[in-house]
């Protein structure tokens, strides 16, 4: 084997769309062949629970002089498979491969393929296939029933009208291969249409722009114009109505959440208009989204064209939009421009989530600067809980981690999201010390990098060519370095103060003043209360619980810290409270955190725990089951 050392700048010059790069979380070819447009065909059987059909893949063979087939590429210490020749891999998890054709001037011819179980491969040969044009390879499957993590398949009961069966689908990180075989790196990105037959009355959603309806065979026909990598290809199928809140914003529900939805978002076009006003014009056309069943496992996925959102934030006073912010922010920050693989994973959520702090700011009209600053104290408040959870010394708690034999989802935590906005912040602040000047750099750097792939050192070559004069950055300490960052930030605010003044108060927190913090600040003293292991006690949650009657808040952020303070004071009084909030909610921010504070904070009771997680993980999303089941069975 030969290696050739090839620099990052090189690699550039190859251009996007042929760029090599580094992904340890897939085995394809990506190197060798680039799929550059994706055709589904698929029928939803909910008898079987399965997606059946073909998907057609169109391949572009990459051409690279300065490769042959049994050579590697060395970048960022890393060793690149270049993946020439005559095999064509791709990600395949669980799926019923059932025939591979080539198809070729109106002609359709078959290519033998091997499925690697336990490595989650597909390998095509193909054989003596040019190499000078692009190549359509048409792939008949199925998903699997039963281990097919991207799906979700709810029974009527389970949803939210109880009349007809619904699925979705999660496909980040690495679920897109349960869905169809693909490349399954952020790295690629792909044009996709769609052709999707369901039973009637349900409707069908994906993330992109509806194109065509056929009525007699209930057939959804959907184009996305714009190359995205398969994390973002999503996929809904139920009985859903919609309301127009703008010309280009519709919400899609459930019908007995629909007028909650309207209510809630109903400045959704004031929001998307922010964050043009900020990051330029929006790209996606429409930005539509849907409120799914409560066993969605996230906040929100930024799945193009049609943004998925958790129930949880239909709070009834619009204190949680932050969440449908970060979500439309996506849409410039990990959508058009992408991390290249998901060891750079911050370059996607901490500058959504620096951005979204911004845009909060810059909403508020008459307190923009201390909304801002607030909720980016929020942040630094998840953060150090992210960090003491993983243990200051994890390698997880760097922004740049490394993911070799590791599911990108066990690494998963809010450190990249608000380790990297602060990270950020210290940029604008302290490096810089200018917000419209950073502002600017950030419409730049949108402008340089959408629709394209990076990684950190890209970024750092930006930054550093954009702003040649500024002081120079301790880049190893805040992007290499386990554990909180190297510089504290103050973010002090009134808002901020207040919370922190009850907290460390010696007399009890009373009814009135609870009552004069907004739902945001009650959240924020609860995760302060959280933090301050030694001094909260069983006697202080009672008296707080009998002075704020903390059962009256609906606010799932705020249930969700109350409870992670009864469990670890063993307040008896909630824990019915607790298991029916277990049973209903699926978002994995809330319960993940829950059963580990089970199982650090009251040992006794995991019997009780377990019983309850086995008796009601079927109504779960596959991703969810995995990650709690880890919790449950660590030793830790």
């Amino acid at each position: 084997m030969t290696t050739n050392n090839l620099s990052n700048d090189q690699i550039k010059n190859e251009g996007q769309s042929t760029r090599l790069f580094y992904d340890p979380n897939s085995l394809s070819s990506f190197n060798g062949y680039r799929i550059v447009h994706t055709h589904f065909d698929l029928n939803v059987d909910f008898d079987s629970n399965i997606l059946d059909g073909y998907v057609q893949l169109d391949v572009k063979p990459l051409k690279n002089e300065l490769c042959d087939r049994s050579s590697t590429i060395t970048t960022e210490n890393k060793e690149i498979p270049n993946n020439h020749g005559n095999q064509l891999v791709l990600d395949s998890r669980h799926l019923n491969i059932k025939n591979v054709l080539l198809k070729a001037n109106d002609t359709e011819k078959s290519l033998s393929f091997q499925v690697d179980i336990e490595r989650e491969s597909l390998t095509i040969e193909m054989n003596d296939e040019s190499k000078d044009s692009t190549i359509s390879i048409i792939i008949h499957y199925s998903t699997s029933n039963t281990k097919c993590s991207a799906l979700q398949w709810l029974t009527k009961e389970q949803t939210a009208d109880r009349q007809y069966p619904y699925m979705f689908s999660q496909c980040q990180a690495i679920h897109a291969r349960s869905l169809y075989p693909c490349q399954d790196t952020p790295g690629v990105k792909s044009t996709f249409t769609a052709k999707i037959k369901c039973p009637k009355p349900l409707t069908a959603l994906m993330s992109g722009l509806q194109t065509n309806y056929d009525e007699n065979t209930n057939t959804f026909y959907f184009e996305q114009q714009q190359a995205i990598p398969s994390y973002l290809i999503a996929i809904a199928v139920g009985k859903l109505t919609s309301y127009d809140l703008s010309p280009r914003i519709r919400v899609w529900t459930e019908s007995s959440m629909i007028q909650q939805c309207q209510y809630e978002f109903e400045h959704a076009e004031q929001f998307l208009t922010a964050a043009e006003q900020l990051l330029g014009k929006y790209q996606w056309k429409r930005y539509d989204f849907l409120v799914l069943p409560p066993s969605f496992p996230y906040g929100g996925m930024e799945n193009p064209c049609m943004n998925f959102l958790t129930p949880t934030l239909l709070a009834g006073d619009r204190s949680l939009i932050s969440t449908i912010v970060h979500e439309m922010t996506h849409s410039w920050t990990g959508n058009l421009v992408t991390n290249e693989n998901w060891e750079h994973f911050w370059l996607n959520e901490g500058f959504t989530s620096f951005i979204e702090a911004k845009i909060l700011g810059n909403l508020n009209k008459a307190n923009g600067k201390e909304v801002r600053r607030f909720h980016a104290a929020q942040q630094w408040q998840d953060l150090q809980t992210a960090v003491a959870t993983w243990g200051a010394t994890h390698p997880y708690t760097c922004l740049v981690y490394r993911l070799n034999n590791t599911d990108p989802d066990d690494a998963y935590s809010s450190v990249q999201y608000y380790k990297g906005a602060a990270f950020l912040w210290y940029l604008e602040q302290n490096v810089i010390g200018s917000e419209s000047d950073f502002d600017e750099f950030l419409r730049s750097y949108i402008t340089k990098f959408g629709r394209k792939i990076l990684n950190t050192d890209d970024f750092i070559q930006y930054f550093q060519s954009y702003f040649p004069q500024a002081p120079s950055v301790d880049w190893q300490s805040w992007l290499y370095t386990p554990g909180m960052p190297p510089i504290t930030h103050d973010f002090s605010t009134q808002l901020e103060e207040q919370c922190n003044q009850l907290a460390t108060q010696l007399s009890p927190i009373t009814k009135e003043q609870m009552n004069m913090l907004n739902a945001k600040q009650v959240a924020y003293l609860l995760n302060v209360l959280l933090n301050h292991k030694s001094t909260i006690n069983r006697d202080y949650i009672e008296q707080l619980d009998t002075n704020c009657d903390m059962a009256k808040y609906s606010n799932c952020e705020i249930r969700f810290r109350w409870y992670q303070l009864c469990i670890r004071v063993k307040f008896e009084k909630y824990l019915d409270n607790i298991f029916e909030f277990l049973k209903v909610i699926g978002r994995m921010k809330f319960v993940k955190p829950l059963y580990a504070e089970f199982k650090s904070s009251w040992p006794e009771l995991i019997p009780r725990v377990q019983t309850f997680f086995d008796e009601h993980k079927k109504y779960m999303n596959p991703i969810t089951v995995k990650q709690i089941e880890t919790r449950l069975n660590s030793q830790n």
